[in-house]
């Protein structure tokens, strides 16, 4: 039987009725499309025209596919960063090297009050991998005491298990030594960098960074407030200058053994430093 279609408002045809039903068996055709075939009194919908029914109910009935999935969120089988989540990757890393940098200045102070050479230690790149080692342990204490570090509670973060519980002693170590060897280096140069570029990364892949991810952890967040940032500001450059005071002599003479045409820069700055002692 030959079939006339109206499509787009254009008349098409004729077709023959297999090439119709094959059609709406593809999804070509709807039911609101038009036809007319020899019988007819005039143009009909085509869900209407009872020699295409079937094909119609056959098509309703088949199982309808959900949509395709969002591949930012599967790739093959590796999850990653849910869309939508917050990482707040911004407030974590002040907060973090908040902590460092004022540990630090602390740290270069106390050598310096203690009467040590800090031209030598300045210059013992391996001494500097144990800086920082302190610090972990204090802020496992603090994790597990508090939930936060002076840092993250300027900003608003606080750490809890999945379940939103404290991390146990134990686990508050464990997550504060992957930080210091895969999350900041150490602290030591070009090492950090590399492990910061890492731990961004990691987050922006699995939602979390690889010391929570490893240890089910989470870090929630509240709304900061303008006193927490304002602290965090006055604190990181007071300990900044502080740390430039105990060690900048000693960075300068450095620099001058490498680059001595800096000489001339470095004689007109004005000298913030503490007293160099005679070791």
């Amino acid at each position: 039987m030959e079939i006339w279609l109206i499509r787009n408002g254009q008349k098409s045809g004729p077709y023959q009725d297999y090439d119709v039903r094959s059609k709406v068996g593809d999804g070509d055709l709807a039911e609101d499309d038009h036809a007319w075939h020899e019988g007819l009194e005039g143009w009909k919908k085509l869900g209407e025209i009872e020699l295409f029914e079937e094909e119609f109910r056959q098509r309703r009935a088949r199982a309808i596919p959900p949509p395709l999935p969002d591949m930012r969120q599967i790739v093959g089988e590796v999850p990653i960063a849910p869309v939508g989540v917050k990482l707040y990757l911004g407030r974590r890393f002040w907060a973090r090297w908040m902590d460092l940098m004022v540990f630090g200045a602390v740290w270069w102070l106390g050598m310096y009050l203690a009467g040590r050479d800090i031209g030598a230690v300045v210059r013992n790149d391996w001494l500097h991998l144990t800086i920082f080692v302190p610090w972990f342990l204090l802020e496992a204490f603090l994790i597990r005491k508090f939930g936060t570090t002076p840092g993250k509670w300027m900003l608003g973060l606080r750490v809890v298990n999945e379940d939103g519980t404290k991390l146990s002693q134990r686990e508050a170590l464990w997550r504060s030594i992957r930080v210091m060897v895969t999350g900041v280096g150490f602290g030591w140069g070009i090492l950090a960098l590399c492990c910061q570029g890492l731990s961004w990364m990691t987050t922006r892949w699995v939602g979390k960074p690889v010391w929570d991810h490893l240890g089910k952890h989470k870090v929630e967040a509240e709304p900061m407030k303008p006193l927490g940032i304002i602290m965090l500001v006055v604190l990181y450059f007071a300990a900044m200058f502080l740390k430039f005071a105990v060690v900048g002599p000693h960075e300068e003479e450095r620099v001058l053994e490498v680059y001595p045409q800096m000489r001339e820069y470095y004689e007109k700055q004005p000298k913030l430093y503490f007293p160099v002692r005679e070791s």
